[in-house]
């Protein structure tokens, strides 16, 4: 339920209904720790007990659940591979095609390639279906500017 309420099926968040629903839980603890501080007017032990943890379970846990949730939905371990939609996946090989074309004028271009190529290498290595073709046409692309400067030909391609 919190999945459809927060996020949209493309799995972006919807950022309205996620400050609107975070405010609300923030209010809550905040209210929360209002609460305990008049704990100790309380004279009843059990009245005092059942207080603080309506204060602490009721209005403060929520807001560490949500947060946990939201931590362990986006959770990436090291020991995995990233998980990029098709959209980033198409954004970091235009990033790495612009790059590109722009270090050819720069005085270290061919340092530039060098570590383009590699960045283009590894989108081709994660990249799934079409767009690992194109991820792997811009890295030909790059090694064959890099081997250009190389041999002192200049640009080519």
């Amino acid at each position: 339920m919190l999945e459809r309420l927060l996020y949209h099926p493309s799995g972006m968040v919807r950022v309205r209904r996620m400050v609107v629903t975070v405010g609300i839980l923030i209010a809550l603890a905040l209210a929360g720790t209002l609460l305990l501080a008049v704990t100790p007017r309380i004279e009843n032990s059990l009245l005092q007990t059942g207080w603080v943890l309506f204060a602490v379970l009721l209005l403060k846990l929520p807001l560490v659940g949500l947060l946990c949730w939201i931590v362990m939905r986006h959770l990436e371990l090291p020991t995995q591979r990233p998980r990029w939609s098709s959209d980033e996946v198409s954004e970091i090989i235009d990033y790495i095609r612009l790059e590109a074309a722009r270090a050819e004028e720069l005085p270290d271009a061919e340092r530039r390639l060098a570590y383009l190529l590699g960045e283009s290498w590894h989108v081709a290595d994660r990249a799934n279906g079409a767009q690992k073709g194109v991820a792997v046409a811009v890295a030909l692309e790059i090694d064959a500017r890099l081997q250009g400067r190389r041999r002192g030909a200049g640009p080519r391609v």
